[in-house]
């Protein structure tokens, strides 16, 4: 039997794997430093993680197809056939069974031996694939004419069990290995995060003081589920500065604190319900400023428009709450550009809270927050789906595509019939 078309046999699967695994690191550091300090956490995670993610083989059975051709066989090797042991070739009238059948998944694969394997290996020829993904095995049988048709199709289902045992070993022990890539990429990312840092003296944020009132209770913490290569943003033009921004620390107290308050306004809604865009909005500002005070004033919020609450720095916001009351789909698409003109620099935070007072279909009116956000020119992402009626997206900004905003959107009920 020639070596040349034996499956599983040529290479070890995990060695290969452990070499794929160890090149996390480099894949990471390869990124030019401008883009990926302009990157977020997740997109940097993604774009690794797809690139590395094996694709095991799959075999679609289901589609094979057949075909036969009359040919010669060399019976010299068949010992009924050739009990003297003559030196051949000793050529016969012979049938040849062609079977192909489709697969996707990496070609390199049908070269590698799993962890659990036999001692006998399967044969065929692999064809690599095409455009669409699927390439095709071949497996090839010939036996005289004269001998049973039903020898051909045990041969076959032999060959085939065999196939399916190490296709499924594969498949397992990919599995396993591709579960396990996450939490190593996001090592190596925080890595290069703090070495950059250290080594350069560059930091993330250069953190606008936000620092919280002693005395004020607690706001009981929240856990957030985060979340083909996936492409890279572009870095900014300009190359990568540090600006200013507030810590995710901080993004998720001030998240926590307006959940609390929504929520406060649901238990009750008339007696919030009557109240005005302004008025909802000044009350939420009320509340964090009781929670942070600012460097040089008692307030670390500050209204600037008819319905935002912004942290500012030097002009510019690094943070901002936009407060609308539920007026159609359109209305919200809109608030959403508003929302992104706002924030101009490179690490961007936002909330965007909606109040429904006059929609009596709340459900209806949930299902379109994300079908609109996603519809947005500047969606990337979906980073969160939390608890009901939130949701956290990555968009880009209005005026540049290099610089990346977070935007946490809340839906509070305050209709009452």
């Amino acid at each position: 039997m020639p070596r040349d078309n034996l499956l599983f046999y040529e290479g070890d699967l995990d060695a290969t794997l452990r070499s794929h695994q160890s090149s996390i690191s480099t894949r990471i550091d390869s990124i030019p430093r401008d883009q990926f300090l302009n990157t977020s956490i997740e997109e940097l995670a993604q774009h690794i993680l797809s690139a590395l993610l094996v694709e095991p083989l799959t075999l679609y059975e289901d589609r094979a197809e057949m075909e036969q051709r009359e040919t010669k066989i060399d019976v010299s090797g068949w010992r009924d056939r050739n009990p003297f042991g003559d030196r051949g070739p000793i050529y016969v009238a012979g049938i040849e069974v062609v079977v192909t059948i489709p697969y996707s998944g990496d070609q390199s694969l049908w070269k590698l031996r799993p962890n659990q394997w036999q001692s006998i290996f399967p044969h065929a020829d692999i064809r690599g694939s095409g455009r669409d993904g699927i390439g095709s095995l071949q497996i090839l049988l010939s036996q005289p004419a004269d001998e049973s048709p039903e020898r051909f199709k045990s041969r076959l289902d032999e060959e085939l069990k065999s196939i399916r045992f190490y296709v499924d070993a594969q498949k397992r022990q990919i599995e396993q290995f591709n579960a396990g890539l996450i939490g190593p990429i996001n090592s190596a990312i925080a890595a290069r995060k703090e070495r950059l840092k250290r080594n350069e003296g560059i930091q993330d944020l250069l953190g606008i003081p936000l620092k919280q009132k002693e005395g004020v209770p607690p706001v009981e913490p929240i856990r957030i589920a985060r979340k083909l290569v996936r492409p890279l943003p572009p870095p900014p033009k300009a190359g990568y500065q540090a600006e200013p921004g507030i810590t995710d620390e901080d993004y998720r107290h001030i998240l926590s604190v307006i959940r609390h308050e929504g929520r406060t306004f649901e238990a009750t809604p008339k007696t919030y319900a009557v109240h005005a865009e302004e008025e909802l909005r000044d009350i939420l500002l009320a509340h964090l400023n009781g929670h942070y005070q600012g460097a040089a004033t008692g307030e670390a919020f500050r209204r600037t428009g008819k319905t935002d609450i912004r942290i500012e720095d030097q002009k510019r916001a690094a943070f901002v709450a936009e407060c609308k009351v539920w007026r159609g789909a359109k209305e919200f698409a809109s608030a959403i550009g508003q929302l992104l003109g706002y924030l101009t620099w490179r690490d961007c935070k936002a909330a965007l809270v909606v109040f429904n007072k006059n929609n009596a279909k709340f459900t209806e009116l949930l299902g379109r927050i994300p079908e609109t956000v996603e519809a947005h020119e500047k969606f990337r992402q979906v980073l969160t789906k939390g608890q009901d009626g939130e949701w956290e997206f990555l968009m880009t900004s209005r005026e540049d595509d290099a610089r990346q905003v977070r935007v946490h959107v809340f839906v509070f009920n305050l209709y009452a019939a």
